[in-house]
């Protein structure tokens, strides 16, 4: 039987004994022994001495727990074994950092993305060695006892102990001035202005009667922080520097309270309305958590229920519908998503999903039960499933595709309507418009609008339906009591004109019931005024292609309340915001080619944001809901 501690594992010196290192490491892997851990350990000792490894979980954790505060640690951890530990151990202030080495980045991903001490995921031991080595750099160079003294009231008397080497220092040289003194006995030495030094080390002396700092002369590139500098850099470089930024840093470094000092700072600069708001509560809240003050953890997680609260709509946010009085957050100008989406719906690695999609066109989000509810187009039904969870159920068809009122034929759009309590879906290939009761019980829909070759669906608050006809080239308003419905866009034909539309999909009504439309044909999206005769073009229209002023085949559509619009960009695979009056678009998701992994889409279709401002995407060609977190 394989012990849990190899016997040739390494022994983390307690803090008491004089430590010299910055700190230990330990790694909890089944194949602790194997040859590849054994040559990443070889690297790893160039710089770290003390490594202790582990086997079983709860060895490793009730070592840890052991440690005292005043100890430094940092861990790597297998896929496996670190889904076990880490939530457990990630609270303790003795752990600073945290790596999961494993086979699967994308899987492990998942898990600890909200775990801010997990700094990377990673499957390759040179990339491994350079974070870890760059942990220690860090450390070395920000190390608490120098700041310490600085921030004493009391003046403390200090020596500095300087080493220094002649041949080091070539450009910016020092001299021996003891001939100068009026002391006998006296030395004395001058440095040039500029000269660097590195600190080697900040200690008591013996009799605790002063501080002995000591340094070393550096040449004039050996600068101990550049390369630092640069590292950082480089991990921040696509972000825009903002408090928000610094204050993400400081905790990264393992500044707490500077950190605390720049999140407050951030959050005076928006609305109380403001999403962004939510999110920096989220980290004051996990930063205090993580800093062991619990009861400032609860007051700043009721901030966080009531800024939900504050910004919880009447009914769902989705991306063709702006329905009865809702009150939509406002997205910052410059807001930003994560760039790696997760799949909340249709097909993943695992198997435990209720559901698979096949060809997901749209959807449209019920924030009031949390769930989200699916046209899916290529199994003939509508899906709905709950939010944070694999459980789903049909709502819709799934009968196989045929015309009988409990059957569809390639769904491409469905919302709900909350007056009535029903949801409105449009069924294509049977050239109708569907109403289908939420009510328990329900095994059939009825006909509202037939005749139609429907494809995208809206609603307003005065429950007016808007519907795009691909075959008129239209889009068309239809009250309740109304079967033949007013044109409010387009209907001219089909052309390029600002008076015409091409091939409509996707439609979106604001409050002011303006409409939007994504022309597959024309390669843009126009706005149509209340009343107009003619479009804006409001995103792309200048032809098929991949440049930022361009779109090809947009599909679905959202309009926040500054007149930003997003839009998918099917053909490109990417999602795009444009703002009021902008000549190009912006990626906020995909646009890393076609594909299949959580930075790519596959012809995406229908869009949607959560009340948080959490952007959804229908990624069709790969069957599957791709989440993109607000951040």
């Amino acid at each position: 039987m394989v012990n849990s501690v190899p016997p040739n594992s390494s022994s983390i010196v307690p803090a008491n004994n004089q430590n010299v290192e910055i700190f230990s490491l330990i790694w909890l892997d089944q194949d602790v022994e194997s040859q590849y851990i054994q040559n990443a350990e070889n690297k790893l000792r160039s710089n770290i001495n003390l490594i202790k490894k582990f086997l079983d979980v709860k060895k490793c954790q009730q070592y840890v727990e052991d440690l005292s505060p005043a100890d430094r640690v940092v861990m790597i951890v297998s896929g496996g074994l670190g889904q076990q530990i880490v939530p457990s151990i990630h609270k303790l202030r003795q752990v600073i950092s945290i790596y999961v080495y494993c086979m699967n980045k994308e899987r492990n991903k998942r898990w600890s993305k909200y775990l801010t001490k997990v700094k990377g995921v990673i499957n390759e031991v040179d990339e491994l060695v350079s974070q870890i080595n760059t942990d220690r750099q860090i450390q070395r160079n920000l190390d608490e006892p120098f700041s310490t003294i600085f921030s004493i009231d009391n003046l403390e008397p200090v020596l500095f102990e300087i080493t220094a080497d002649p041949h080091v220092a070539t450009n910016k040289p020092f001299a021996d001035i003891s001939i100068f003194s009026e002391f006998n006995g006296e030395s004395g030495v001058v440095f040039m202005l500029g000269s660097i030094f590195r600190l080697d080390s900040v200690r008591r002396s013996s009799d605790h009667k002063l501080w002995v700092i000591q340094m070393t002369l550096c040449s004039e590139d050996a600068h101990g922080l550049k390369e630092v500098f640069l590292h950082i850099k480089k991990q921040y470089s696509e972000e825009d520097v903002n408090l928000g930024t610094c204050a993400k840093l400081l905790w990264k470094l393992g500044k707490f309270n500077l950190a605390e000092l720049y999140y407050m700072r951030f959050l005076k600069m928006f609305p109380p309305n403001d999403l962004l708001v939510g999110k920096i509560y989220e980290n004051l809240c996990e930063l205090a958590s993580q800093t062991g003050d619990y009861d400032k953890s609860i007051d700043l997680h009721k901030k966080c229920i009531e800024h939900e609260k504050l910004n919880r709509l009447g009914c769902s946010i989705d991306g063709h519908n702006a329905s009865h009085h809702i009150v939509f957050p406002t997205i910052p100008v410059n807001a930003r998503w994560a760039q790696h989406g997760v799949t909340v719906a249709g097909e993943l690695q695992n198997d435990y999903m209720t559901y698979q999609l096949c060809l997901p066109y749209s959807f449209c989000i019920d924030d009031d039960s949390q769930t989200m509810i699916i046209a899916d187009y290529g199994n003939d039904r509508i899906v709905q499933l709950k939010m944070n969870s694999r459980n789903g159920e049909i709502l819709a068809g799934g009968g196989g595709v045929g015309t009988q009122l409990d059957q569809l034929n390639q769904p491409t759009d469905v919302i709900i309507d909350k007056k009535t309590n029903s949801l409105i879906i449009c069924d294509r290939q049977n050239r109708r418009c569907l109403r289908w009761s939420l009510s328990k019980g329900t095994v059939q829909g009825e006909i509202l609008f037939d005749n139609i070759r429907c494809w995208g669906l809206a609603i307003d608050d005065q429950n007016n339906v808007y519907i795009s006809d691909t075959e008129k080239h239209a889009v068309i308003r239809y009250t309740m009591n109304d079967k033949n419905g007013t044109i409010v866009a387009g209907g001219q034909g089909r052309g390029a004109a600002l008076n015409q539309l091409n091939n409509p999909t996707y439609i979106f009504v604001d409050q002011q019931q303006n409409v939007y439309v994504s022309e597959r044909g024309n390669h843009r999206v126009t706005k149509w005024k209340k009343g107009a005769s003619q479009g804006i073009v409001v995103a792309g229209g200048h032809g098929q292609g991949k440049l930022l002023t361009q779109v090809s085949q947009p599909e679905g559509l959202f309009v926040d309340t500054s007149g930003t619009v997003y839009v998918v960009d099917s053909w490109n695979h990417r999602v795009t915001l444009w703002p009021k009056e902008a000549k190009q678009g912006t990626v906020i998701a995909g646009g890393n080619g076609q594909g299949n992994t959580s930075n790519q889409l596959n012809s995406p279709v229908g869009l949607s944001f959560d009340e948080h401002g959490n952007l959804y995407v229908a990624d069709c060609g790969n069957d599957r809901i791709q989440c993109f977190s607000f951040e």
